[in-house]
């Protein structure tokens, strides 16, 4: 009895130890799934913020090539001398009635300005998306003509159109977005001068404003990158510039809303608002750096927002911002994806250890795919040159470094002239073979390593010289430019040269030593350079 007694006691034991090996097993499973679910989890909301992050990156870019798209446009019409010399008459009619709208005589003008305008703008507007063509007379902003509009003149909005007062007083091209009586609206206003052929001089006439409206761009947005996308503002900047009917009968027709909406990419979005808002918390700043995942109609969406600033607000940011931008897009399958991934490492786990170098290696090669994905993310897809993205967050880097060494950091703005007119012409395959082209040369021309070039959108590169001084980038520059004509890229339709050209600002760390500040410090010496003739550069 006694050896059965010791059996069973081993027995026993052996049991009891099984089942603790087995326990701790488990827990350690059980931590493993734990852990990786939760790391898991972790990454796809760090992703989904990534995600957002370029989205809004995204919607900047397409801002931006509105504007510059409008302000072509507002060019182009603004160098038509016929039309200048109407609008000038039409001043002269204004100043001697006394009036506004300036009676009869500013009247016959302004039909006949309308006569010659119209059928080209009626051209853009079906083909481009923009809304408005406004002449405005200064000082402030004196409606003379709206040509989407022409039964509505004479009306002043001083205190509205800040991008009309501030081109008429300047006499320099603004953009912005401004909310007016009724609606908002992307302008880009620039001045127009005429010959005043009682002195032969030169005159500032007024200003011309090509605008357009959210409402068209979002869909395009929307369809694009498949992200829902709408533009709120807060009731504060809405009372003080919309006439109270439009703002009271938005709120009586929307109890559910705090914000006012000036723009949705969909209907369906537009329906979506208030359940998104109720789901978040909206910070008083409206900035973010993370994504939220919520559920809406069974789906998983990824919400995300930042702050919308007027053209007032962009000059002067110690105003709040005008409203702000709430983006959404539909991420069931990477929230499916992640499912699926712990339940397939709660059966690895039980299966053996054997399979954790497994997904060991699977994790190791999805964050390797997304870091390549990330460099990816930094080349722009025509030319192969750094992009914007990282033009911006590389830029800053460059010069904290001269600053804490002494150093200066030059810029170079670069525009290809005409190049709407080389698109026009010769169509848009070789307009992106011609900036495939001149990306090479300027990259190849560059000749040191820790020079770069990035493209910065349409037509635009910009350069960046580190430990370079402004005579320096002058010199590079030149070098820049002549290499560009050696390119002998023929533009018959140029009024430069009959070759693709280049015009450059630069601008250096000494001038202004902020990204932002020395970005437009060199593209105010661009626009300089274009103002002298163009294919020159300008410092």
């Amino acid at each position: 009895m006694g050896i059965l007694n010791l059996i069973r006691c081993v027995r026993r034991h052996a049991r009891k130890s099984l089942l603790l090996i087995s326990l701790i097993i488990l827990v350690l499973d059980v931590a493993f799934v734990a852990l990786n679910y939760h790391s898991s989890r972790n990454a796809l909301l760090n992703t989904l913020s990534k995600r957002a992050q370029d989205h809004q990156n995204e919607f900047g870019i397409m801002l931006e090539m509105t504007y510059t798209n409008m302000m072509q446009m507002a060019k182009f019409i603004s160098n038509d001398h016929e039309l200048n010399q109407l609008f000038l008459q039409g001043k002269k009619a204004v100043e001697a009635s006394g009036t506004l709208t300036g009676g009869a005589n500013a009247q016959r003008t302004r039909q006949q300005l309308l006569k010659q305008v119209k059928p080209a703008w009626d051209q853009l507007t079906a083909e481009f998306n923009v809304r408005q063509l406004h002449y405005h007379l200064g000082p402030g902003s004196l409606s003379f003509l709206r040509v989407h509009a022409p039964d509505k003149y004479g009306d002043r909005m001083d205190d509205l159109r800040h991008t009309i007062v501030d081109t008429n007083a300047d006499k320099t091209p603004h953009t912005g977005f401004e909310t007016g009586r009724i609606y908002g609206g992307l302008r880009a206003v620039t001045p127009i001068w005429a010959q005043n052929p009682d002195n032969g001089e030169n005159t500032h006439v007024g200003a011309l404003e090509v605008g357009t409206s959210f409402d068209l761009i979002l869909p395009m947005f929307e369809n694009f990158y498949a992200v829902d996308t709408v533009v709120l503002l807060t009731q504060d900047h809405i009372e003080s510039r919309m006439w109270p009917e439009f703002v009271n009968k938005f709120f009586s027709d929307n109890p559910d809303m705090q914000y006012y909406l000036e723009s949705a990419s969909s209907p369906e979005a537009r329906r979506n608002i208030p359940r998104v808002l109720q789901q978040i918390g909206v910070n008083s700043g409206f900035s973010t750096q993370h994504a939220q995942l919520l559920e809406l109609d069974g789906r998983h969406i990824s919400v995300y927002y930042f702050p919308l600033r007027d053209y007032r607000g962009e000059q002067n940011h110690d105003m709040p911002p005008a409203g702000f931008v709430l983006m959404w897009e539909d991420v069931t399958l990477l929230v499916e994806e992640l499912r699926t991934s712990v339940w397939a490492n709660i059966v690895y786990a039980l299966i053996g250890f054997i399979l954790i170098e497994i997904i060991l290696v699977w994790t190791f090669n999805r964050e390797l795919r997304l870091v390549v994905a990330e460099r990816e993310a930094t080349r722009d897809g025509l030319t192969g040159l750094y992009n914007r993205r990282f033009f911006d967050q590389v830029l800053h880097c460059e010069l904290t470094t001269a600053i804490r060494s002494g150093r200066e950091v030059s810029l170079l703005v670069c525009d290809i002239d005409q190049f709407k007119l080389y698109n026009d012409n010769y169509g848009h395959q070789q307009g992106d073979m011609c900036l495939q082209r001149v990306a090479v040369c300027l990259e190849r021309n560059l000749g040191r390593n820790i020079d770069w070039v990035a493209r910065y959108g349409g037509e635009e590169f910009v350069v960046v010289l580190p430990d370079t001084d402004l005579a320096g980038a002058l010199h590079v520059g030149e070098r820049l430019r002549q290499a560009v004509m050696d390119l002998d890229i023929t533009h018959i339709e140029s009024k430069v040269a009959p070759v693709v050209t280049l015009s450059i600002g630069a601008a250096s760390s000494t001038e202004n030593a902020d990204p932002k500040g020395l970005f437009e410090c060199a593209d105010r010496k661009l626009y300089r350079a274009k103002k002298n003739g163009s294919n020159r550069v300008e410092g």
